[in-house]
Formats: C-alpha cells, sequence, structure tokens
C-alpha cells in the first residue's frame, strides 16, 4: 500500500513538472513545514535508522557521536547558510559558491564535488535497501539493489522534486511513529528506566564475550566498555575529528542544501531549518534506546541468532539490520512488516533526493553554464537530468552490490568527510 501510495505521488507530481524549476525545486512552492519535515525525511536515511542503531549495538557508547555529529551541524546551517542560500541560489549550491567568484572553475570544482558526496551517500542506502529486501523476501542481495535502483529511477525521472518531497514527508511521519512505539516499547520492558536498560545491555554483551572463551575478568572489561569512548573511536584527537567531520559535513551534503531552494522566501528557508532540527533531534535520542535494544532483545534471542554471531565476528552486513529485529522482538509480525515498509521507503526517498541533487549538478551547473555558457533552455537542461539520473541509478547499482559488507553508517561518516572539504 506505501509503494503504491508513493507512485501515485509520483504520477501526480509528473503532471505538474514541466520546467527545470519545477523538476530541480518543485517551483518554490513547499512551506516552512513541509520543507522541514522533508529535509528531516532526507536527513534520516538509512544510515541514521539503521546505521546508527547497528554501531550502537555493536560499538555501545562510541556509536552516539555519529547522532550528536548529525545533529550538531544544524546550527551552522541556520545561522551561517538557510538565509544566504535562499536569497541568493536558484537550484543548486554552485549556484551560491559562483555568485562572486569565476563561474566556469567554481561550478566545475562544486558539481564534482557534489558528484563525489552522492556517490558515498549512495553506497550507504544501497546497501542499506540490499539487505534489507534480502533479509525480508529471500532474495539475492544483487537483485535487491536492482530493484531499488530501478524504483529510484522512476521517482526522480518522472516526479522530480515535488514528488521526492512528499515522498519524504510521508517517509518522515511513518519513520517518526515506528521509531517513538519502539524506543516505548523497549523502554516498558525495562520499567521505563533508561538506567536498567544500559545495565542490562552491560550484561549481555559480558555474557557474549564469556561465551568467545575470555576469562569472566576480561569479558567483564568487554561488557563495561559499551559504557565508555573507545569502542569504536580510539582517542580524543580522532574524537574530535570525526566529530568535526560530521557537524560540518552537514553543511556540505547537496541533496540537503537543495531543499532550500524549494521555499518562497528566506523567512520559510529559516522554518524548515527549526522544524527539521527539532524532528532529528528527537528521532536521534530514540535511536539510541534502539541500539540498546538491539543488544537486549536481538542477541539474547534464539531467533536471531545469526546477527548474534554476526556481531560477535563483526559482521557489519547483519548487523544493519539490527533496528528491523527490534521492532519484530517488540511489535511482532504485523509491526516488523510496517517497520520493514518504513525502512524501504525511507531508502527510496532518500536515494531519490540523492539523485536529483547529482543531476542538477550535471545538468545545471556543468552541461548549462559550464558547457553551453549559460544559454541552455530549460528543456535541453531537463533532458539531461533524465540521462543523468539514468547514469546515476546504474553506477548507485553497481557500488551497492560492490560494497555488500560495509556498514552503512561508516559509509556515510565519508561522506560527510568529503562534505566538509566541498564546504
Amino acid at each position: 500500500m506505501l509503494f503504491r501510495s508513493t507512485l501515485w505521488i509520483t504520477k501526480w507530481a509528473a503532471a505538474k513538472t514541466k520546467s527545470a524549476a519545477d523538476f530541480y525545486t518543485a517551483g518554490g512552492g513547499i512551506t516552512g513545514f513541509q520543507n522541514g519535515l522533508a529535509i528531516a525525511g532526507d536527513y534520516m536515511s538509512a544510515a541514521s535508522f539503521l546505521g546508527i542503531s547497528a554501531m550502537v549495538m555493536s560499538a555501545g557508547y562510541d556509536g552516539i557521536i555519529y547522532s550528536i555529529g548529525f545533529l550538531v551541524g544544524w546550527p551552522v546551517i541556520t545561522f551561517l547558510m538557510a538565509e544566504r542560500l535562499r536569497n541568493l541560489g536558484k537550484f543548486t549550491f554552485a549556484d551560491v559558491a559562483g555568485y562572486r567568484f569565476k563561474q566556469t572553475p567554481i561550478r566545475a570544482f562544486a558539481a564534482s564535488g557534489t558528484l563525489v558526496v552522492v556517490a558515498f551517500y549512495l553506497i550507504a542506502q544501497m546497501v542499506g535497501a540490499g539487505q534489507l529486501i534480502k533479509l525480508l523476501f529471500g532474495l539475492d542481495y544483487w537483485m535487491a539493489v536492482v530493484i531499488v535502483g530501478a524504483l529510484m529511477m522512476i521517482y526522480v525521472l518522472f516526479g522530480g522534486m515535488t514528488a521526492t518531497t512528499w515522498v519524504q514527508i510521508i517517509k518522515a511521519c511513518l519513520l517518526l511513529a515506528g521509531v517513538s512505539f519502539m524506543a516505548f516499547m523497549v523502554l516498558a520492558q525495562f520499567g521505563f528506566s533508561p538506567e536498567a536498560l544500559f545495565a542490562e545491555g552491560v550484561k549481555v554483551r559480558t555474557a557474549i564475550a564469556e561465551n568467545t572463551g575470555k576469562t569472566p575478568e576480561e569479558a567483564a572489561k568487554v561488557g563495561l566498555s559499551i559504557m565508555g569512548p573507545g569502542g569504536f573511536v580510539k582517542d580524543p584527537i580522532s574524537a574530535i575529528s570525526f566529530g568535526m567531520a560530521l557537524m560540518f559535513g552537514t553543511a556540505g551534503l547537496p541533496h540537503i542544501l537543495m531543499r532550500f531552494f524549494t521555499v518562497p522566501d528566506a523567512k520559510e528557508a529559516r522554518k524548515s531549518v527549526f522544524w527539521a532540527t527539532t524532528w532529528i533531534g528527537y528521532f536521534y535520542v530514540l535511536i539510541f534506546i534502539i541500539g540498546f535494544g538491539a543488544i537486549t532483545l536481538v542477541l539474547t534471542n534464539p531467533e536471531f541468532s545469526d546477527t548474534a554471531k554476526g556481531i560477535i565476528k563483526g559482521g557489519a552486513g547483519t548487523a544493519n539490520m539490527a533496528a528491523v529485529l527490534v521492532a519484530k522482538s517488540v511489535g511482532g509480525d504485523v509491526f516488523y512488516g510496517f517497520i520493514s515498509a518504513v525502512a524501504f521507503a525511507t531508502i527510496l526517498a532518500v536515494v531519490a533526493g540523492l539523485t536529483l541533487s547529482g543531476a542538477s549538478a550535471v545538468s545545471h551547473d556543468l552541461y548549462a553554464t559550464v558547457f553551453k555558457g549559460g544559454k541552455a533552455d530549460s528543456a535541453a537542461e531537463l533532458r539531461v537530468s533524465r540521462v543523468t539520473t539514468v547514469v546515476l541509478g546504474i553506477v548507485a547499482v553497481a557500488l551497492g552490490i560492490a560494497f555488500e559488507k560495509e556498514n552503512i553508517a561508516f559509509m556515510v561518516s565519508l561522506a560527510f568527510e568529503i562534505g566538509r572539504a566541498h564546504v
């Protein structure tokens, strides 16, 4: 039903997408509240829902650095970028970057940076999608990735920014409702005491360490380690560097920056950031609870023994599905199906936004401005966008298959680092 709804939205949006402005920015007709939800939907990606919960399950405390790093980048966007982007820009970040500089080199550099960020971010989403469909339907991983790539191209080719925006809004509402229920049910099993949840997580990780042959003293250290730094980030300098990459990388994500061109004025752009920060902050608090819920509910459940073995052996691909398995633990098969559908919609919405930003970088920045000197007509620019969408879809599928075993939160951190350099 969710899939049919998104296709209907795409059909409706296709009728409204007649120009380059409609394709790139939905004609600037999105309100601040709607855009804030869409930004949250774009940002609450597979890396957030699947990757961070898996990272918390496997590394404990250090997993929260992803949540904090992703979140604290938003004040930078609020005070330094949102209003200026809306006032100066037209379609892309390169419109702003090239405002006071020589057009050709700046646009070529900005467009190239955009494509690199998009490529790394797409890898994470495609890996998450492939693992999810593989888990749900028993398909081969490569087949699952191809299906996602095909659907992504349909959304962007026909619906443009209008379809992408409304798919992201619907997905954000469903995802926030789903993770709220999951976090509530996890805490309910521990008397709504986070302290009791964390204590049980330590106990479970200690027992797992003992089962791998460690002495009781060594196992106790392993169990306690999830409540302190060092599970993923090994030293303070690395923690600071990594946190700064995530913080400033947010301000360099092309599919996020592009959303500020969809609102009618600077006031609505500021309102977009306010609402986006509110929903994203709430979401990340819940994801940390769900990550510890995965330790206590997934790793101790015989039904999910393969996931437990994957964690012990460092199998990132298996661990990526931790949040989905928590949903099955707390809500049974019905809620498991709901969360799986929402996770799938999450991935589709984000890859659509990423593909749209990559297509705009090629068609608007490279083709229309660099190669055609600003003299390309709207119809030709739109055709180049759609051809680029197909090419990006094929590249995304190939990269998703090649990086099957990677943790998706880690892959996104690479995109954020490149995004930081991009800015």
